[in-house]
């Protein structure tokens, strides 16, 4: 059954604020994904699409840098957290601004001008699509809005990031929810009813597929240049401390999970977050 897109967009609606500060509380998450980034690309401003981008933390660190970024979210709410750091930003007279702003879903195929980014950044719209032909469309979809030659950065989440997460608050679940735990460690699905918060639909992935899923799908249109942990080996919440350490040295930590612990494939399975970085074939 397809993702009910007003399920997604109603979870983070919810959760818009929590959203807003979860990366400063991740810090070495933002670092090694924007370093990532940086890598794969050239210094020169970039013209840079952000699918499912939320508050617009990555867009605006971006736009920070002098590139060219329009931010698409499925969250009205979110849009609208967004909205305000723009406002705040004119209002000071700033020039690092988004260029455009707007509530979209990555399963529509006419959410941006096809063919002009150099790059595009898919970090959250897999995380809630449950159905592996939704994951491909989106990525496609993504790959159509990328220059030939462009750079695609796309995020998954791990199911050791669940389990972790499990096993530090509620280690029961895994026994009085047998049933759904057998099938989720089968197919990676999420999906529950939570008081509160309304349906939510997730998808999480052992590390070993996310490069069979684009070498199945896309390996006539893409080359898969890298596959990265977001956290290195700091996965589970470790990162959390360096949140209140001087910055000197928390890039220091971020540096080294980076350059020496966030690419071995012994260490892809320490990720709450991984990264995979494509080139679109010309």
């Amino acid at each position: 059954m397809p993702t009910p897109p007003t399920d997604v967009a109603n979870l983070y609606n919810i959760l818009g604020a929590g959203e807003l500060s979860r990366l400063d509380t991740h810090p070495v998450e933002l670092l090694v994904t924007l370093r990532t980034i940086n890598e794969a690309l050239p210094l020169t401003p970039q013209r840079i699409a952000d699918v499912g981008g939320g508050p617009g933390k990555y867009a605006f660190a971006l736009a920070d840098q002098g590139h060219l970024v329009d931010l698409v979210d499925l969250s009205p709410g979110l849009i609208q957290l967004a909205q305000i750091e723009q406002d705040k930003r004119k209002a000071a007279g700033k020039e690092n601004l988004l260029q455009s702003l707007s509530v979209g879903n990555v399963l529509d195929p006419t959410i941006l001008q096809h063919g002009i980014y150099d790059a595009v950044l898919l970090l959250g719209p897999l995380y809630h699509l449950v159905e592996d032909s939704e994951r491909v469309t989106a990525v496609a979809n993504a790959a159509r809005l990328a220059k030939p030659n462009g750079v695609l950065f796309v995020a998954f989440i791990s199911i050791a990031a669940h389990l972790r997460d499990i096993a530090m608050r509620e280690p029961e679940r895994l026994i009085t929810d047998k049933e759904f735990y057998a099938k989720y460690l089968q197919d990676g699905r999420y999906e529950k009813f939570k008081p509160g918060i309304g349906n939510v639909h997730g998808f999480h992935t052992q590390v070993g597929n996310v490069k069979f899923f684009f070498t199945d799908n896309f390996a006539g249109t893409m080359e898969l240049m890298e596959l990265r942990s977001q956290e290195g080996i700091l996965g589970g919440n470790l990162d959390t401390a360096l949140s209140k350490s001087q910055p000197q040295v928390l890039q220091a930590w971020a540096d080294l999970m980076y350059e020496k612990y966030s690419t071995g494939e012994e260490h892809l399975g320490c990720a709450d977050h991984l990264i995979a970085v494509l080139k679109k074939r010309s």
